[in-house]
């Protein structure tokens, strides 16, 4: 008896909500689901939709109504989930259940999968192209920048100061390749002090972003380092100490954590959807970090490597003339003459790593810029258009230990020393030469 009268008091009230519904949309309408149009994010529909020329069974209705109520989960066209808010009044109730499966951060749809009882929920990864694309770029990045390592590690005795820099730069890019790998995202992150850290360091990928800038700063100073062994080769030794390259590296790592501190002021747990997301305190203040980011991590960066990469060149020229104004003819049998084909080699290498940094970087960065400065719509951040600009962005991790392999033989051979059974003793620095600051002739005594 109790549960008839339940059963017709349910009816009644699901007969009000749904003339009610029909009232306010001016037509047919899903019964408890919320679409939100500020956050714009595509929400489940709970429960069924209801349509105009459509027939139910009402009795098998308001059964699946009293199962469901009873019940603690509610179904969803993603499997089950618990709601994870509850919207009453006197008039309607809605449920939300917040998932928000349009993008994993780089635009593949996911649904969630697992669900805890802290509050957190899981979203299953589709391995979408850009997605298989990045795993493959993280995996290649790994093994190549390791075997750089490994390899000036094996030379740490005969390392100067630019194999020193590229260390330093392989293991940012290493590092980057790490945190590159795909990783679960949440549906749900409950609003707690390992909620709020979890959106503020791990859901922002905020060491990824760290590791990048220190790769970039890195190869900066790279330029300006053999810009200053090349010019002013009798002071290099004094101006570029083992300290100080050390001092550098530490303050390319300090100085990317700065730069990308933002990210743990305007991320947080958004307490309507449960979810993590972004928030700047102005449209102003978010052109402005925009406006910083593009100008210290792309185009000072970039414009200073190329500077520094034609000024070394231009003395490497002048260093040329010398030999042929004074009849040095003997070719790289001249110590003089092979020093500088060695630094000659090593120069267009790393103009190739700039080239590439900057051909990696630009389509990118210049898009984000524009983006910031709110002439893209929010819909260009789950574009097809921005996975490849960004898995291109990320190739530069792993590109630079295929140019060492294709545009310097010495690398080559120090691989295959690496790997050979009986391993020669190599007596030289990989991308330094033991000559470097004993020049027989200089830029500076042309001056002179």
């Amino acid at each position: 008896m109790a549960l008839s009268v339940f059963t017709r008091l349910t009816s009644i009230r699901l007969v009000g909500l749904i003339l009610l519904s029909y009232l306010e949309k001016g037509g047919s309408s899903p019964i408890f689901s919320s679409t939100s149009a500020t956050d714009k994010k595509t929400e489940s529909t709970l429960w069924k939709t209801i349509h105009s020329d459509a027939y139910y069974d009402v009795t098998k209705f308001e059964e699946e109504v009293a199962t469901q109520v009873t019940a603690g989960d509610f179904g969803s066209r993603d499997g089950w989930t618990s709601p994870t808010e509850v919207i009453s009044s006197s008039s309607r109730v809605v449920f939300h259940d917040s998932v928000d499966p349009s993008s994993d951060g780089f635009g593949s749809y996911i649904s969630p999968s697992v669900q805890t009882s802290s509050g957190w929920s899981w979203k299953a990864t589709v391995w979408s192209w850009w997605l298989i694309l990045q795993m493959f770029t993280a995996t290649l990045g790994i093994v190549g920048n390791s075997l750089v390592i490994i390899v000036l590690f094996t030379r740490r005795e005969l390392s100067r100061s630019t194999d020193t820099l590229i260390g330093a730069l392989a293991a940012a890019d290493l590092l980057a390749s790490v945190f590159m790998i795909p990783l679960p995202l949440p549906v749900t992150v409950p609003s707690s002090v390992l909620g709020q850290l979890y959106c503020k360091v791990v859901y922002t990928s905020m060491f990824l972003w760290v590791s990048f800038d220190a790769s970039i700063f890195t190869l900066t100073a790279i330029a300006v380092e053999r810009y200053i062994a090349v010019a002013y080769p009798f002071h290099f030794k004094h101006l570029v100490t083992r300290k100080r390259v050390i001092i550098v590296i530490v303050a390319n790592w300090i100085l990317g954590f700065m730069v990308t501190s933002f990210l743990f002021n305007v991320a947080k747990v958004d307490k309507t959807s449960n979810n993590c997301a972004s928030v700047f305190p102005s449209k102003d203040v978010q052109m402005l970090i925009g406006t910083i980011l593009f100008l210290m991590l792309f185009v000072i960066p970039a414009l200073l490597s190329l500077t520094m990469q034609a000024m070394t060149a231009h003395a490497l020229h002048r260093q040329s003339l010398v030999f042929r104004k004074e009849g040095n003819q003997e070719g790289l049998s001249n110590p003089s003459a092979r020093h500088l084909a060695a630094r000659k080699r090593v120069l267009q290498m790393l103009f190739i790593v700039v080239l590439v940094f900057i051909v990696c970087w630009a389509p990118s960065q210049c898009v984000y810029f524009v983006f910031n400065l709110g002439l893209l719509p929010d819909s260009y951040w789950y574009s097809p258009l921005n996975n490849a600009l960004v898995v291109l962005s990320f190739g530069n991790s792993c590109a630079n230990p295929i140019i060492y392999t294709v545009r310097y033989p010495e690398f080559r051979t120090a691989i295959g020393e690496l790997f050979s059974a009986k391993k020669g003793k190599s007596t030289t620095p990989l991308f330094s030469e033991r000559t470097e600051g004993k020049p027989v002739k200089s830029v500076e005594s042309v001056d002179a």
